[in-house]
């Protein structure tokens, strides 16, 4: 069976063998004989043109077509069928559990990729030396974010809190005003969700919330009584990034409920992407 039902795999542009920022996204979908994948390349650093699209078994790349790309963005529908375990492609067939990511050449020695899964033997998926060093970087650091998370669970606990919560963890953490107004909020990381309440720790596992920390390096906690009018004041969590109609579907996939910015919400704008959690 397919490691995923549902996956949000993010891609990442490397030139030169470098790794240059992230370039979009591919949402994954299974059904019971159909791997789909949609696509969607964002870099500005990516030329114009039209590039080889490949699937990648293990260390094999299988030509897959092409992707298109104008003015940094392209994007393309993919769909393999499934049958008993094995994907065909003209005259060879893939076991299921060896195709492991995607890659699209866009140069000599440059190229987007994301990966879905591991290789068994710890191949690279790439076919060049050390692409993916990256994503590696990526996975420790988002290993050490949930055994922080992991550690402080199992420590002492601290003194009783103030009667009011929110009071005391003002005193613990740096204060921001992220809306350029008079809301108050709190710069936290990953390692902090030990201050909401238990049912809030697995957010230390979201993608969306990972992806945006390890791109600004922080987040935002904060009461909002005007996000959470119908109910008085209510906790959200914010998690940085850009405004885009693509990037607003995938956070709702994630469990995010809107966006906030300093202003009115443009295209491209930067801001917060919230989510209601308990303290």
């Amino acid at each position: 069976m397919f490691l995923y039902e549902k996956k949000i795999v993010y891609l990442s542009l490397f030139l030169d063998g470098v790794k240059n920022g992230s370039a979009g996204f591919v949402r994954i979908s299974r059904d019971t004989d159909a791997l789909m994948m949609d696509i969607h390349v964002k870099n500005e650093n990516i030329g114009d043109g039209v590039y080889g699209l490949f699937l990648t078994a293990k260390s094999r790349q299988i030509q897959w077509g092409n992707v298109s790309i104008k003015d940094g963005k392209g994007d393309a529908k993919r769909t393999v069928l499934i049958r008993e375990g094995y994907a065909r492609f003209g005259e060879e067939e893939f076991a299921e559990d060896v195709l492991c990511g995607i890659l699209i050449s866009v140069g000599k020695e440059s190229w987007i990729a994301g990966r879905w899964r591991e290789t068994q033997d710890g191949e690279a998926m790439e076919r060049h030396s050390n692409p993916d060093a990256g994503h590696e970087k990526e996975r420790e650091e988002e290993a050490a974010c949930r055994e922080e998370l992991n550690v402080a669970e199992k420590e002492e606990p601290p003194e009783p809190m103030a009667e009011n919560k929110w009071e005391q963890l003002q005193r613990c953490y740096k204060k921001v005003h992220p809306f350029g107004d008079e809301r108050l909020f709190l710069s936290i990381e990953p390692k902090d969700f030990v201050v909401l309440q238990a049912p809030y720790h697995r957010l230390v596992n979201n993608s969306f919330l990972l992806h945006g920390f390890y791109n600004y390096r922080h987040m935002i906690l904060g009461p909002d009584r005007e996000i959470g009018k119908e109910t008085g004041t209510c906790f959200y969590l914010g998690v940085p990034g850009t405004y885009f109609e693509r990037e607003k579907m995938v956070a709702i996939m994630f469990g995010f409920e809107g966006f906030e910015c300093d202003g009115a919400v443009e295209i491209g704008k930067f801001g917060y992407y919230m989510r209601r959690v308990e303290i």
